[in-house]
């Protein structure tokens, strides 16, 4: 898949960067050492840019959300939508245990201009992934302004989306934050290196 991808390219990438650093060191070559410091630089700076957009932008996170759960909820249960609609938002519920976006299982039944495909096939049904315990078509009827807690899921996903994402971007930006204290480390590191080798020392 793609995530698989993305991680055998970065940990290619990582290999190559500190190869050239460690070739470079080992037999004193200052192209190999600028090259290492370049890309090193480049990589503190992506890193440094993505930290900062992060806490700048955080306030917009909470729209970007909403509009495309918004988004998917409209072609929830399409089969031509399963794989961009259906599946991911059985997996948000299952996995943060809520259920529709803003206003809980009646939103399944009520809100037709978000739920639409929805609402045109079903009759006061929640989808399974909203379930307590999910088994097939454990969701009927349950659409409900007040839910059974003990059956369906009570809450609204924005939120609980919103909170598990914030939370996490804050773990990946102090992690973000270590690491760029180590590639300063590096850089430091190879540019006496390098200046070593160039002056003879």
């Amino acid at each position: 898949g793609i995530n698989a991808e993305y991680g055998i390219g970065t940990g290619i990438l990582i290999t190559l960067i500190g190869f050239l650093g460690c070739c470079g060191a080992m037999r004193h070559s200052t192209f190999m050492l600028l090259m290492y410091f370049i890309f090193i630089m480049v990589t503190f700076m992506v890193q440094v840019s993505a930290i900062i957009a992060v806490l700048v932008f955080k306030d917009d996170v909470k729209n970007s959300i909403k509009e495309a759960a918004t988004t998917k909820l409209a072609e929830y249960g399409n089969p031509s939508k399963e794989d961009v609609s259906t599946k991911p938002l059985d997996v948000v519920q299952a996995g943060l245990k809520c259920c529709g976006i803003d206003t809980g299982p009646v939103e399944w039944a009520t809100e037709a201009a978000k739920a639409t495909y929805w609402i045109r096939t079903h009759d006061n049904d929640v989808p399974d992934s909203c379930c307590v315990k999910e088994t097939t078509n454990c969701g009927k009827n349950e659409a409900k302004a007040v839910p059974d807690p003990s059956i369906v899921y009570t809450e609204g996903c924005e939120d609980k989306l919103y909170d598990y994402l914030n939370d996490n971007l804050l773990l990946i930006g102090g992690l973000g934050v270590s690491i760029s204290f180590l590639e300063l480390f590096g850089l430091c590191g190879s540019f006496m290196l390098r200046r070593a080798i160039l002056h003879g020392y």
